[in-house]
């Protein structure tokens, strides 16, 4: 099966190569995995020496940016008409790291319209089959880093062999992995470990980029981390669960920056007895939604019923739109009701 893909990716690339724009998109909020992911199918089809252009629909958080090494990447939200000529001019759109176009927010409408060339490598369930030519999608895998990783070692640049696939490449790909896992922590598998084997191999330290996107965090991230562990954490021991809000007011206080809060929706699954576990974030038109559960709940579930979004069966987002106040009562008593019903 994969290989049955790699072959019919390579030759939409080749078809592509030599009279087209090649467009490589992420997801809106792009994390490691979607930042890593770009910048993998970026720098591989740079060793073809092939050009692309990398869009992505809003800011990655700063941690991020050695990926972005020639600061490059085309931002819809800071730069709207750049992303929109490349769209307009792709011929071929690689989409990574979501399964519908919807996660591209303001992108989605362009590229469901463009006659481009349409590719989706991800690992998220029910991909979104129709809007997409070619499609290489599982939910058994790590992170769409580790697919795009095995994806790429069958080509025939790469042919099976680390050696051979670029480091910049592998960096990427390293950095998505290690983050989807939360650093080996959740979702890995016996493929994730031989990938981070081969990684090592290539002489890439997950020590150190481990430092990189765990332990390069501001001092004012860390005192955010702090009061949401302190002061916003609430425990609903009859519930298995815990929840965090984070209001406009606290990023105020904080100096909030986009991914600052990446992994706090981890740390209550550290207490016994916490099974599920969700952070809501107050944006300027909805609330946030991130869930993250271990044991037999399936917060994609819990996701798609309640919070107008979904993902993966442990770890899935949404949006509410309601005031922040209101949040908490609204989070309990949805997963009371589908605790009950399950």
């Amino acid at each position: 099966m994969l290989k049955d893909f790699v072959n019919s990716f390579e030759e939409v690339v080749a078809r592509h190569a030599g009279n087209g724009a090649i467009a490589i998109v992420g997801h809106f909020n792009p994390d490691g995995d979607s930042v890593g992911s770009v910048t993998g199918m970026h720098y591989y089809l740079a060793e073809m020496g092939i050009n692309s252009k990398v869009i992505l629909p809003s800011s990655y958080p700063d941690y991020l940016s050695f990926l972005d090494k020639r600061s490059d990447y085309i931002v819809f939200t800071r730069d709207p008409e750049a992303a929109k000529a490349a769209i307009a001019e792709a011929t071929l759109v690689i989409c990574l790291d979501f399964n519908n176009l919807g996660r591209t927010e303001g992108l989605k409408d362009m590229i469901r319209e463009s006659e481009a060339y349409k590719v989706l490598i991800d690992h998220h369930p029910n991909p979104e089959r129709e809007s997409f030519d070619l499609i290489c999608s599982t939910v058994e895998t790590s992170s769409t880093c580790e697919l795009l990783f095995y994806v790429l070692m069958e080509t025939k640049l790469v042919g099976n062999n680390i050696d051979n696939m670029p480091y910049n490449v592998v960096e990427g790909l390293a950095t998505g992995m290690l983050t989807d896992t939360n650093n080996f922590k959740n979702s890995a598998i016996a493929s994730t470990y031989q990938m981070a084997s081969l990684v090592i191999r290539k002489g890439i330290s997950l020590d150190d980029l481990g430092k990189r996107v765990f332990g390069s965090y501001s001092e004012s991230r860390m005192r955010l981390m702090g009061e949401m562990l302190r002061n916003q954490m609430v425990i609903l021991p009859d519930l298995g669960a815990a929840y965090m809000v984070l209001s406009k007011k606290i990023q105020q206080e904080y100096n909030y920056m986009r991914g600052d809060s990446e992994g706090f929706v981890n740390l209550p699954l550290l207490i016994d007895g916490v099974g599920v576990s969700a952070l809501f974030t107050e944006d300027d038109d909805f609330i946030r939604v991130s869930l993250r559960s271990q044991g037999e709940v399936s917060v994609n579930a819990l996701s798609n019923k309640y919070f107008n979004g979904g993902g993966h069966e442990r770890a899935s987002g949404g949006r509410l739109f309601i005031p922040v106040e209101e949040v908490p009562a609204y989070f309990e008593s949805s997963l009371r009701e589908f605790l009950k019903n399950r």
